[in-house]
C-alpha cells in the first residue's frame, strides 16, 4: 500500500486530517479515491492501515482500521561536510533511505557550500521516508563547526571517519557514527580531531568517489552489517 506522513496516529478507529501538501500527493499525483487502503506513519517510527474517508477544504480525512506496528531501526549517526546544494539534498535523500537515524550537517574547513539550510533539509528527509517505506524521519540537525558536532554525539558508539586510501571500511554495530568529508575531503587536522574522540579511519577503496556516491556506499555497508 502507498504510505502518507500524518501529523500523528489517531488510534484505531480514530480520524485524521492530513495537511494540504501530503493531500495534494495523495489525492492529485497518486489518485487515491475514497474507500481505499494506505499506510499512514508518524515519523517517529509508528505506522497503522487507514482507509480514506472525505475531502474537504483540500484536506483528506482518514480512519485508521487496525492497530498501529512500532518499527525499530538501528541507531545511525550520520555526520556529513556541508557540500554544494545538489550534492546536500541527494546526501539527505539517500542517507534517509539507507536508515541514518540522525543526520548532522558539519562546517569543515575544505567545504565549498556555507550557510544553515536545515529547514530544506528537513523537507528532504521527510519526503524521502516517504517514498522509501522507513517509518521515522531522521533527526536534521542545524550546521555546526567538527568540534562542535563532535561533542554533540552520546557515549558508546562504535566511530568512524572515511579517509581516501585508508583501511577498507570494516562492519560497525549500531549504534555507530559515521563522518564524511566534503567534495575536498576532510583536512588533516580534521582526521586527527575525529581520531582523538575515537574514530577510526577507514575507507572505500582505492577510487575517489563523489561525496553523495561515499555517503551511499558507506551506510549501505554500514545497514548490511546491523542485519
Amino acid at each position: 500500500m502507498r504510505r502518507f506522513a500524518a501529523p500523528a496516529l489517531p488510534g484505531e478507529g480514530g480520524l485524521v486530517s492530513l495537511d494540504v501538501e501530503v493531500s495534494h500527493h495523495m489525492l492529485r499525483v497518486t489518485g487515491i479515491a475514497p474507500g481505499e487502503g494506505v499506510l499512514l506513519f508518524d515519523g517517529a517510527g509508528q505506522e497503522a492501515p487507514a482507509v480514506l474517508e472525505s475531502v474537504a477544504l483540500g484536506r483528506a480525512s482518514l480512519r485508521q482500521v487496525g492497530p498501529a506496528h512500532r518499527v525499530e531501526a538501528p541507531e545511525i549517526h550520520l555526520l556529513v561536510a556541508v557540500c554544494k546544494h545538489a550534492a546536500m539534498d541527494t546526501i539527505l535523500r539517500m542517507a534517509t533511505e539507507l536508515g541514518a537515524t540522525r543526520i548532522q550537517p558539519v562546517l569543515a574547513a575544505r567545504s565549498v557550500a556555507r550557510g544553515d539550510r536545515s529547514g530544506r533539509w528537513e523537507r528532504i528527509a521527510a519526503g524521502a521516508v516517504a517514498q522509501s517505506g522507513r517509518v521515522r524521519v531522521p533527526q536534521v540537525e542545524a550546521a555546526l563547526p567538527l568540534d562542535q558536532a563532535l561533542d554533540t554525539l552520546p557515549e558508546g558508539l562504535e566511530r568512524r571517519v572515511l579517509v581516501p586510501g585508508g583501511p577498507e571500511l570494516a562492519p560497525a554495530r549500531p549504534p555507530c557514527a559515521l563522518l564524511l568529508g566534503p567534495e575536498g575531503g576532510l583536512s588533516p587536522s580534521e582526521v586527527a580531531l575525529a581520531q582523538a574522540r575515537g574514530f577510526l579511519a577507514e575507507g572505500l577503496g582505492p577510487g575517489v568517489l563523489r561525496a553523495d556516491t561515499a555517503v551511499a556506499a558507506a551506510l549501505a555497508r554500514l545497514l548490511t552489517a546491523s542485519r
